[in-house]
């Protein structure tokens, strides 16, 4: 029986782009109802009850996010300049702070949560999320002479860097819980370890590792890299980059991203296609086949009841976080910037929530201390829904807008 399920899921999935070119929506909003009906119909799937299986949802998020930060890093490669990554990192320097500050805020004097678990929200609603985003972000590896520096290239780089970035918060939430008060001792292995230690440990594993495969490939013999199977490549670096950082106690995440950045490290430099280059086809395909059951779950998840721990107070933030704050504070952490004010608004716009929301808060309800955190499941399933139909139905008509206007100053 799942099996058949499995099968006709991604049989209608096969079929969607046949309705989406029509209607000018994300995949995901399809399979968000037929995860609805799924549940109704009581197939024997793995539905929560009302909230998630932390195990499952923990682990199956994880794996989603991974594969979507190598897709990422596959894409945008060596190819951008340090100028051209300013703006990037602008999102993640300025307006990730700020907007984590302004949500623990609310949390803590609106909703009435205690201090870790209102900064632990904040934090897991903060990334963009790679795998939801992935329609709006580049479709296809970048080249030094023809590469996209807007919309497209700035939400790949903001999800590939801030899914990481926000990990140092969930654990300063973490070590929060598990003390009445965060003396120097806290702050300090904060600062040292989870900051410093394990982003810069999760950088360099992930750096050496795209470059050793790079190197030795290119070292390689043209009969023997012809030999070689570029489909498992990119997910093989994926889990080998994870797995590695894991062991080593640092940023998985990181570690993954900047592998696919420098997996290409040689073709950069010598501006040139090689047999061995990771194939980005089948793991963008292996990212896809897995969000369409997430999307199938997290659908089943709304009809369970995940959403019935909100309040009017919890509603009315997940509102102003969608349509107000990130469009606000991503615009202003832009303002210095070469974009147009339509690539600003865009950018600030499509702040998507999703698959990484989930990882983190399962990830901070296992490993911390957390009282009543079942409001916060449902304060993450509303985000994430809203985000879902809000930039669901905007997405594909705002970037051929933008397309349009880009055509016709050229």
């Amino acid at each position: 029986m799942i099996l058949l399920i499995v099968g006709m899921t991604s049989l209608f999935a096969s079929f969607l782009p046949i309705l989406l070119k029509k209607f000018k929506i994300s995949f995901t909003i399809p399979l968000l109802f037929l995860g609805a009906i799924l549940f109704l119909l009581n197939t024997p799937l793995p539905w929560p009850d009302p909230t998630w299986p932390l195990d499952f949802a923990l682990h199956f998020t994880e794996l989603v996010v991974v594969i979507s930060l190598m897709v990422a890093g596959l894409k945008i490669g060596l190819n951008y300049s340090w100028k051209e990554w300013r703006n990037p990192l602008r999102l993640l320097i300025i307006m990730m702070p700020l907007y984590i500050v302004i949500v623990f805020v609310i949390s803590y004097y609106f909703l009435d949560l205690d201090g870790p678990v209102a900064l632990l929200l904040a934090t897991i609603l903060a990334p963009t999320d790679p795998a939801l985003a992935s329609e709006i972000q580049l479709n296809k590896k970048q080249t030094v002479a023809s590469k996209n520096v807007g919309v497209q290239y700035n939400l790949t780089a903001e999800a590939g860097l801030n899914d990481g970035m926000a990990f140092p918060f969930v654990f300063l939430a973490i070590l929060w819980s598990k003390n009445e008060t965060m003396g120097f001792d806290q702050w300090a292995e904060w600062i040292g370890f989870y900051v410093i230690y394990k982003v810069v440990v999760g950088v360099l594993v992930g750096m050496i590792l795209g470059y050793s495969y790079s190197f030795v490939t290119h070292k390689l013999s043209d009969v023997n890299e012809r030999r070689i199977h570029p489909a498992f490549v990119a997910l093989s670096l994926t889990f080998i980059s994870y797995g590695l950082a894991e062991i080593l106690n640092s940023y998985g995440f990181l570690s993954v991203f900047f592998a696919g950045l420098f997996a290409n490290y040689k073709k950069h430099r010598e501006n040139k296609t090689t047999k061995s280059d990771p194939s980005l086809y089948f793991i963008s395909n292996t990212e896809k086949f897995l969000i369409i059951f997430w999307m199938v779950f997290f659908g089943g998840s709304i009809v369970a009841g995940i959403l019935e721990f909100n309040t009017t107070n919890s509603v009315i933030l997940s509102v102003v976080l969608v349509f107000l704050l990130r469009p606000l504070l991503g615009f202003v952490s832009l303002l210095k910037t070469n974009l147009s004010k339509r690539k600003k608004l865009a950018i600030s716009f499509f702040g998507i929530r999703g698959v990484g929301s989930v990882f983190y808060l399962t990830y901070g309800i296992k490993h911390g201390n957390f009282e009543d955190v079942n409001n916060l499941y449902s304060i993450v399933a509303l985000v994430i829904l809203i985000s879902i139909f809000l930039h669901g139905l905007t997405a594909k008509r705002v970037m051929e807008k933008l397309e349009d206007a880009t055509t016709e100053r050229e």
